[in-house]
C-alpha cells in the first residue's frame, strides 16, 4: 500500500495490506487476532528473513464473511446509483466493480473515475439554518 502513498506521510514506514480470503464457513474466520496476527507474521519472516516481529508499529485485524457483490447476469445494468438520497453524500465501493476482480488497481481505478464526475457534478444546495 505503500507504493500509494508516499512514505514520508507516514514517517518513513510502510503501510502493508495481507489480505487472506476464505470461504464464508472457513475456520480461520473463527481465530483469535493474536492467532491470526501470529500467521501473518511468521508467513512475513519466512518471506523476509530481515524481517522482525517488533518491526510491526501496529496491526488490524478484519473478518467480513461476504466482501464484495457477485456480479449475476446483466448485472452492469442494474448498478447501485452513487449518489446516494442524502443531497451531497456518494457511495463509492465494490458493488460497483464490473469486469473486473476485488483488488487495488480496480478499486483505485474506480474510485478515479468516480472522483472525476463527482468533481464535475453540480454542488447541491446547502440548507440554510433557520433563525427564529
Amino acid at each position: 500500500m505503500t507504493a500509494l502513498v508516499d512514505p514520508q506521510e507516514f514517517g518513513g514506514a510502510a503501510l502493508i495490506y495481507l489480505p487472506k480470503y476464505v470461504p464464508s464457513g472457513d475456520g480461520a474466520l473463527e481465530l483469535s487476532d493474536g492467532a491470526i496476527a501470529q500467521q501473518f507474521i511468521a508467513g512475513l519472516q519466512r518471506m523476509y528473513p530481515h524481517f522482525h516481529p517488533s518491526d510491526v508499529l501496529d496491526l488490524q485485524i478484519s473478518r467480513v464473511k461476504y466482501v464484495m457483490a457477485l456480479s449475476t447476469l446483466n448485472y452492469s445494468q442494474g448498478l447501485p446509483p452513487m449518489q446516494a438520497r442524502s443531497p451531497g453524500l456518494h457511495i463509492v465501493n465494490s458493488a460497483h466493480i464490473v469486469n473486473a476482480t476485488l483488488n487495488v488497481n480496480d478499486t483505485i481505478a474506480l474510485a478515479e473515475r468516480a472522483l472525476s464526475s463527482l468533481l464535475n457534478a453540480p454542488r447541491p444546495a446547502v440548507p440554510q439554518p433557520i433563525n427564529r
